[in-house]
């Protein structure tokens, strides 16, 4: 699920090329017809290496740094004006765990294109993703959710990939395969979705669905070529 800060972990022991300064978190839609309008994200490197992410002001002796949300956070300009790029020119990532997610969609009757853009979207496919909320791995995955899918590894690429997908599935049959309402769910919760029988009126929420469904089509889109 995409939280308010997320915590990233560098991998010790995988061999992957998964580095702290390599993921981000996205707060920003381009389906909108509007400008992209650029608010603040504050990034903190801890003592251990670990790098947090916030929307919300820290305490200025925690030694944030105010970035824009529209560009890359592993960008060493990032900026409103030089730095920022939107999610149209955002590098798609067609190889990390390329077969595997495959191989889950098709086992679960999702479109893989889809599945990839979830992934995309709630960690940067970096199996190692904490939020501040508790949400793990790379499909972001709540401790309840955990449990229900008996993860017992949630750092596992596998694991995750496969009870993320198993969830994904099960709300996209839920929602008779509306894909805006099932990807609402999987952010919001079924609760949320099913007391306004639609998106629920979240910025976070509508946001994500809006960068789910870009991605989603740029996925599929790049697939076919």
């Amino acid at each position: 699920m995409v939280m308010d800060a997320l915590t990233f972990k560098p991998a010790s022991d995988s061999g992957k090329r998964y580095k702290p300064e390599l993921f981000f978190i996205f707060f920003i839609s381009l389906f909108s017809t509007s400008p992209v309008l650029a608010s603040n994200i504050y990034k903190y490197t801890d003592g251990n290496g670990l790098v947090h992410y916030s929307a919300e002001k820290p305490p200025l002796e925690l030694g944030y740094k105010r970035l824009s949300e529209n560009c890359f956070y592993n960008s060493s300009s990032c900026s409103r004006s030089r730095a920022a790029r939107p999610w149209s020119s955002e590098p798609l990532d067609h190889s990390s765990f390329a077969s595997f997610i495959k191989r889950t969609a098709e086992e679960y009757e999702m479109d893989v294109a889809l599945l990839r853009a979830i992934i995309h979207v709630e960690s940067g496919f970096n199996p190692y993703a904490v939020s501040n909320k508790g949400a793990r791995g790379l499909m972001q995955l709540m401790p309840l959710l955990l449990q229900a899918y008996k993860v017992s590894r949630p750092y596992d690429y596998q694991q995750n990939i496969i009870a993320g997908t198993r969830h994904m599935a099960y709300l996209l049959k839920r929602f008779n395969q509306n894909i805006s309402l099932a990807t609402a769910a999987y952010n919001a919760g079924e609760t949320a979705v099913n007391k306004y029988k639609s998106i629920p009126p979240y910025k976070e929420t509508q946001n994500y669905v809006r960068k789910v469904h870009f991605l989603f089509k740029r996925y599929r889109m790049a697939a076919l070529r």
